[in-house]
């Protein structure tokens, strides 16, 4: 058996949902309207994080050289998008054990051309705010709140003291409808510019929202432990792998081309997608997330501090992902597939941002440290608590003889089905 590193977070009964909607062709006003009457007005539903981002550079006066003050640890295309508005990403350190901008930190980073902090929330946590929210009141910097990887319910979608507030819907976050993304706004005329801006945009086709939800229709079979190994076995030996795998079937956007990636963002949702994510909303039941909230702290818990992970001293932890800090990461996942577990660097998804050329004493040593030691594993509610208890064993085991060679992985020692 083998434990997959992530369990999309979707329903059959959802993806047939989408499909049928895609069918029957769901027009985009209707089921905006329907999504306007669950969530209010200040939201505003886009097709990705990304290109609610994209939508508020371009509705603010913000001038070429104008820097975007960004927390160190984000996912690298929030810098890509800040480049390709002509501004400066400026990185931010962070604790690695609350994943907060420290006052220093964010002093250090400030400059005359500071217009815009955004603070990412990571692992489904929520970061303490509060040194972020009176450097930000202080200096008359604009604060936005990435919280893309936290969704838990309705209730993640009230008001709060940022400017802009991020929600995802993509593949692998909390209640996924395989893409969507809801903005809060608090300013109406800055929000009036990002609906206009929207508005200039083509509509995502139906048909390719279609292919997606088939696609990982497709998946629901390979999730299974057993079916899960040999498929990790076969892309091992006669495909790229299995990191590469997984990795180019839950990227949503293009990895290189700063071009391609503005022209695949810049889509308005299609109708299908707004009324699958009416749906979720809805119907959300909080059981699961409560159940993985759960199993992280008890995770944390087993392993005694033997081991380490990132933001395990972060307030209101739900352990969308559970990120274990170790010594030699890549040596331990070979280590983690022989006993059943696989897991990942993921640093293509969660980086650390580089400093500027000309600002390199910007450079955040605590993110970069972190991010060299940093796995992701697999906790989610579907693993036996037996299981789970037995990661974190292994855990604690691989990190105390972190100098031994590594293991090679099971398909490698003919033991694969």
């Amino acid at each position: 058996m083998l434990h997959p590193r992530h369990r999309i977070d979707i329903a059959v009964e959802d993806l047939a949902f989408g499909l049928a909607e895609c069918a029957r062709g769901r027009d985009a006003r209707p089921a905006a309207a329907a999504l306007a009457a669950t969530v209010g007005d200040e939201l505003i539903a886009t097709h990705s994080v990304r290109s609610g981002f994209d939508l508020l550079l371009g509705a603010l006066d913000l001038r070429p050289g104008d820097e975007v003050m960004l927390s160190a640890l984000t996912i690298p295309d929030m810098a890509r998008i800040v480049r390709g508005h002509g501004l400066v990403p400026i990185p931010v350190d962070v604790d690695p054990r609350t994943l907060s901008p420290t006052e220093a930190s964010l002093e250090r980073a400030r400059s005359s051309r500071s217009k815009l902090l955004v603070v990412a929330q990571l692992l489904g946590a929520r970061a303490d705010m509060s040194a972020a929210r009176e450097f930000s009141a202080r200096h008359g910097i604009s604060l936005v709140d990435d919280d893309a990887q936290g969704y838990l319910g309705p209730s993640s979608l009230a008001a709060r003291d940022a400017a802009v507030v991020f929600h995802s819907f993509g593949s692998i976050k909390t209640a996924t409808c395989l893409g969507g993304a809801l903005v809060r706004v608090r300013d109406p005329g800055l929000r009036a510019r990002m609906r206009a801006g929207q508005a200039q945009w083509p509509a995502h086709p139906s048909g390719a929202y279609a292919k997606k939800l088939a696609q990982y229709a497709a998946l629901i079979v390979p999730r299974e432990p057993r079916v899960y190994r040999a498929f990790g076995a076969a892309c091992d030996r006669h495909g790229p792998g299995l990191d590469a795998v997984v990795m180019s079937m839950t990227r949503g956007f293009p990895a290189a081309d700063t071009e391609a990636l503005f022209a695949a963002l810049r889509r308005q949702p299609c109708g299908p997608m707004l009324s699958l994510l009416a749906r979720r909303i809805a119907r959300y039941d909080p059981t699961r997330a409560e159940r993985r909230a759960a199993a992280g702290e008890r995770m944390l818990a087993r392993m005694g501090g033997s081991v380490r992970a990132l933001g395990d001293e972060m307030p209101e932890r739900t352990h969308w992902l559970f990120a274990p800090l170790l010594d030699r990461p890549a040596a331990a996942i070979a280590h983690l597939r022989a006993e059943g577990f696989d897991a990942a660097r993921g640093t293509t998804s969660i980086t650390a941002l580089d400093a500027p050329h000309d600002r390199p004493e910007l450079s955040p040593t605590q993110a970069m440290q972190a991010m060299k030691r940093v796995l992701f594993v697999p906790i989610y509610p579907e693993i036996s608590q037996s299981d789970r208890d037995r990661l974190a064993a292994v855990l604690s085991r691989i990190d105390a003889r972190a100098d031994e060679p590594a293991a090679r992985p099971p398909h490698h020692r003919g033991d694969a089905p």
